[in-house]
């Protein structure tokens, strides 16, 4: 990758995000973690704390870090809970982070990256939007759907700008995300995964340096599932 691209990553500070950051700090690129809590270890040469749930604090995010040419939309807020027991403000906050944070970023992006005539808009959809999840998370694969289907929008309509937008969608990962489910859960999970395991960030990561780079250029519009052969397409 060229050293010279930037790209900003959300949810920075652990699990996926971290992993990406890292992987595209290692390819050469200038990466800028973003996370709602500090990132103090300097692992990450630059990293911003923002609340991403709050959409003025987004829009001054993107104002302040100048031209962004990969942006990877990984921050997300899981909420597990019997549907009937959902509250209206768990619906809010599931869309204010899993959606309306992804399209106000990539927004602020995109006429730079239409200008420079390169740019790669990358986001993190779930194996959840496709099976319905073996959770009580139902609003989150909901929102989870709703990032691939944005994608595929930005996708078919800034292409002819140089601009690719890709979803990747996971299955169950070694994270801080996964440790809320029970053990039978997770057992019912690795069940379904023809390779017996759940995933480690850093395989995800290796699929988001892969959209990110100059090979994929003609990789537009797509779900890369990443879950072990849970779904096959």
């Amino acid at each position: 990758m060229k050293g010279t691209r930037v790209a900003l990553v959300t949810g920075s500070a652990s699990g996926i995000g971290r992993a990406i950051a890292l992987a595209f700090q290692d390819a050469g690129l200038t990466v800028i973690g973003v996370d709602r809590v500090p990132q103090t270890d300097g692992a990450l040469k630059v990293t911003e704390v923002v609340d991403l749930a709050d959409a003025v604090a987004c829009e001054e995010l993107m104002r302040g870090v100048g031209p962004v040419d990969i942006l990877v939309n990984n921050a997300s807020l899981l909420i597990v809970r019997p549907l009937e027991e959902f509250e209206l403000d768990d619906f809010q906050s599931l869309f204010d982070i899993n959606m309306r944070a992804p399209v106000l970023l990539t927004r602020a992006v995109l006429p730079g990256m239409a200008e420079r005539g390169w740019g790669r808009v990358i986001n993190l959809s779930s194996v959840g939007a496709r099976t319905g999840g073996v959770s009580q998370s139902a609003v989150y694969n909901m929102t989870k759907a709703a990032i691939a289907s944005f994608s595929r929008f930005v996708a078919r309509h800034y292409a002819s700008h140089g601009i690719t937008c890709n979803s990747i969608a996971p299955g169950a990962v070694t994270t801080g995300m996964t440790s809320d489910l029970s053990e039978a859960e997770i057992d019912a999970i690795i069940a379904q995964v023809p390779t017996g395991r759940m995933a480690r960030p850093e395989e995800v990561a290796s699929a988001a340096v892969f959209l990110a780079s100059d090979g994929a250029g003609h990789v537009n519009g797509v779900t890369l599932d990443v879950n072990g052969g849970w779904v096959m397409a």
